[in-house]
């Protein structure tokens, strides 16, 4: 299993210690003007805009998927929850399982079924009968169960064969090697908007406002690069490598 190196870019060369030396440029300031979770407040404060922007385009740019053994069991399986190597989950967009892969230890991307996602108040059936022709996942708060419950020892477990994917929470920016993820050419944005608050508080409030024009107008220039750069087909499109420069280092990451 390979562990979970999170979302990544062809281009690494901006990080928060290179967006810090920039405000400390651009700002007129240094590691003494605020104190360094002052400084991190404000880039997170602004990255988070930009982060947001692109979502409105499409969520999907920060799809990322989990995988389990499918297994006999009580067919409850866990959302990520960014305990292990998958990164905790923020929206569920798909359930697809291998219920007879040709072989268990290795089943092929035609081999999984997209499962239903029902709630468990919609079966009001007490004697209705679960099957693999029309399998269905019953949400539950943390976890889901997946039915038709398998038995059949000699067919399970079948390895990651219950595949997830997901909308994945972004963690915000804590160390000086961690790498912006929205697109390398809008790095600077996160530059600007921070300037916004550090002008300001200087009391340089012409500055501040200059640094508001530049950063709407980069906002507005995020989403129109992600609008160019949306896939093909919506939804569930796995392996997106060439998706808006972003590399999808999928793997198969266990949920748990």
């Amino acid at each position: 299993m390979t562990t979970y190196p999170g979302l990544q870019y062809n281009d690494t060369s901006s990080t928060l210690g290179g967006l810090l030396q920039d405000i400390y440029f651009l700002g007129k300031c240094n590691t003494n003007t605020f104190s360094t979770g002052d400084y991190n407040r404000i880039i997170n404060k602004y990255y988070g805009q930009l982060q947001e922007a692109v979502r409105a385009v499409n969520e999907n740019f920060y799809m990322t998927q989990a995988t389990s053994d499918l297994i006999i069991g009580d067919g409850s399986y866990s959302f990520p929850d960014g305990s292990g190597t998958a990164p905790a989950y923020e929206k569920i967009k798909s359930i697809w399982v291998a219920f007879r892969p040709a072989n268990v230890a290795t089943p092929l991307v035609n081999e999984y079924q997209r499962v239903d996602i029902i709630d468990p108040d919609s079966i009001t059936d007490p004697e209705y009968t679960f099957n693999e022709e029309q399998p269905k996942a019953v949400m539950f708060g943390t976890y889901f169960v997946l039915n038709p419950l398998v038995t059949d020892v000699t067919k399970y477990p079948v390895t990651d064969g219950v595949k997830m994917y997901y909308i994945a929470t972004q963690d915000k920016l804590v160390n000086d090697t961690d790498v912006p993820k929205i697109f390398p050419s809008f790095h600077d944005a996160i530059v600007q908007g921070s300037l916004i608050d550090i002008h300001k508080r200087l009391g340089d409030d012409d500055a501040s406002e200059k640094a508001k024009v530049l950063f709407a107008k980069r906002l507005a220039e995020i989403k129109s690069y992600a609008s160019a750069h949306i896939p093909d087909e919506l939804g569930i499109v796995e392996g997106q490598e060439l998706a808006g420069g972003w590399v999808y280092p999928f793997g198969f990451n266990s949920m748990s």
